[in-house]
């Protein structure tokens, strides 16, 4: 099967030189090639393995494997060979990073595209005729190179000469050039994070998720052999899920695309993923026996990947896109997974960095502190709308009603109206009217196991009728509690917070009202975190429970009475820094 496969080859090299000889070039030069067919019958390998000028060149290859030399010069694909002759590269220290070190783990596959890969491309590329200046030809890494010059005046790859002596070697599967030295190799920012000093804790955990896949598609297929199909050439493609500017760190490893990245250093990262784990700190369990350790795993891995990807999701910014922004002083993130992108101060962005780097697709930068807080990261306010049925508790009967006012803006801004400036989110809110105490539950969304502090939008009596009688609005006198359990119907507390005396509304106005204890603003910690993104409400272990208080007979002799309906905008969760109270 070789030798008909190397047959074909052949005749396709021998095509291959009549199509140089027969072409017109520039200058009237003719195709120069050297020798004219010394080497047609043997492969790149066997060419460069005796050649004495080629032999640092040789030693680097095989110490990446002898698979690797067998793979890509003996193979029936068609490659160019551009080769550094020997003393003009350090090959013992090249070869050193191939050497596995003490846990087995070696820069093999980094050498091999680094420096091998970076010298070849696997179609022809002859030296003929004259090449433009931004003459640029893929490698075989995916990397761009310029070949450029012309017959008179030599030939340059990547900056480097060509030996005009020994130029357009012809062999069986392809041409072998001879440079002067060795193309320097640009690293994409994600080849770099692999060997960037102190970055290593963000590089190990996004280059864990690399998947290397047989891909059949790319692979040239051989004979069936026992009923198998078996493969000439095998083609192996690697995919990583964070290389992705949806719901990753970006298109960062693509030559096409340009990022400029800020990287936490490793004592960074640390500070603030243990950070950000506390506040995802979940419970799988719905009851107080000991979780299954399948139900571990679940809780650690999700623990493990929200409070990494919100530390990971703004390090990286498309440069392409920041040309569009109208203020050349802001930036934007790649990350596209949420509704609406922060933009940034790229002075804020700059201040902490301690390091950076040119690449081959952006500016590699590490950061020795973040350049956001985790309010901008994970931390984030929960605006609950009173009139959301689908929060509203599942275990509790309560006969609630959605006012939605139509047309409340033209009657509130009259002139002489009491409520001049109310706002209503959304154009409606709860309303539970009642002439008795009333008590109204909700269930709260993606509360995390942090620090919050807890506000309450209340609407007034009457809110669209101005000529109600002053005398006759009341406020509201109530508790708050917030709640955590297991799960539905549980009796079992988990957490709980409560309004250490009675809160007022004011009865005039649109009022915020927040949580206390002393008179001041309550703190609230829940133990667990909520699913992150959990899409029924049932889900929900925490709820906010309201209770209104009627005005005893005492009070009501002295002409004070309180409303004890509940009429709700807005629910607010308020992050509070774990530095701050």
């Amino acid at each position: 099967m070789n030798k008909i496969i190397k047959h074909k080859v052949l005749a396709g090299a021998m095509l291959f030189g009549l199509m140089l000889a027969g072409s017109s070039c520039e200058d009237n030069d003719i195709v120069r090639v050297t020798p004219e067919t010394p080497f047609a019958d043997k492969t790149l390998y066997e060419v460069i393995v005796n050649d004495p000028e080629l032999s640092d060149f040789v030693e680097v290859l095989n110490a990446c494997g002898a698979e690797c030399a067998d793979s890509l010069f003996n193979h029936s694909r068609v490659y160019t060979l551009w080769a550094p002759v020997n003393g003009s590269f350090n090959k013992d220290s090249i070869i050193a990073e191939t050497v596995a070190d003490s846990t087995g783990n070696s820069n093999r596959d980094i050498v091999f595209r680094s420096f091998v890969a970076a010298h070849v491309a696997n179609h022809l590329v002859p030296a003929n005729g004259h090449l433009e200046d931004n003459n640029t030809i893929m490698l075989l890494n995916s990397k761009n190179a310029i070949f450029a010059g012309d017959y008179k005046n030599g030939y340059t790859f990547s900056g480097i000469k060509l030996d005009p002596t020994n130029t357009n070697i012809r062999v069986w599967n392809g041409l072998l050039h001879k440079i002067e030295g060795p193309s320097e190799y640009k690293y994409s920012i994600w080849e770099y994070l692999r060997i960037a000093e102190n970055v290593d804790s963000v590089a190990k955990y996004l280059y864990s998720y690399n998947v290397t896949e047989f891909n059949e598609g790319q692979s040239i297929a051989g004979p069936i052999v026992d009923g198998e199909q078996t493969f000439l050439d095998s083609v192996f493609t690697t995919s990583n899920i964070w290389l992705d500017a949806w719901r990753g760190v970006g298109n960062i490893d693509s030559e096409d695309s340009t990022y400029t990245i800020y990287v936490p250093s490793n004592a960074m990262w640390t500070r603030m993923v243990e950070l950000a784990e506390s506040h995802f700190n979940y419970d799988l369990s719905f009851s107080n026996q000991v979780l299954p350790e399948a139900t571990k795993i679940e809780r650690d891995s999700l623990r493990k990947y929200y409070a990494r990807l919100h530390n990971l999701k703004f390090m990286s910014y498309s440069v392409n896109e920041q040309k569009h922004l109208e203020n050349p002083d802001s930036a934007v993130p790649a990350y596209r997974g949420i509704n609406i992108r922060p933009r940034f101060a790229v002075a804020d962005l700059e201040k902490n960095v301690i390091f950076e780097k040119e690449l081959s697709n952006g500016t590699f930068k590490v950061v020795d502190d973040m350049p956001y807080k985790q309010t901008d990261l994970w931390h984030d306010t929960i605006f609950l709308e009173g009139e959301n049925q689908a929060m509203w508790n599942y275990d509790n009967d309560v006969p609630t009603e959605i006012e939605v006012l139509t047309a409340y803006k033209s009657q509130l801004n009259k002139k002489d109206s009491m409520l001049i400036g109310a706002e209503i989110s959304g154009g409606a809110y709860f309303n539970y009217a009642k002439e008795s105490t009333a008590t109204a539950y909700f269930k709260v969304p993606k509360v995390l196991s942090a620090k919050y502090h807890v506000a309450l939008i209340l609407v007034p009596q009457n809110i669209t009728n101005e000529f109600v009688d002053k005398e006759k609005m009341y406020p509201n006198k109530f508790t708050v509690t917030i709640k955590q359990s297991p799960g539905k119907g549980s009796q079992i507390k988990l957490y709980e917070a409560k309004t250490s005396q009675a809160l007022y509304s004011n009865p005039h106005k649109v009022d915020t009202l927040f949580l206390t204890t002393n008179k001041k603003k309550a703190v609230i910690e829940p133990v667990y975190c909520e699913f992150y993104d959990a899409s029924s409400a049932k889900d929900y272990n925490v709820a906010l429970e309201i209770k209104t208080i009627a005005a005893t007979a005492a009070e009501k002799k002295k002409g004070t009475y309180y409303d004890t309906s509940i009429r709700i905008d807005k629910i607010m969760f308020i992050p509070v820094l774990d530095s701050e109270e």
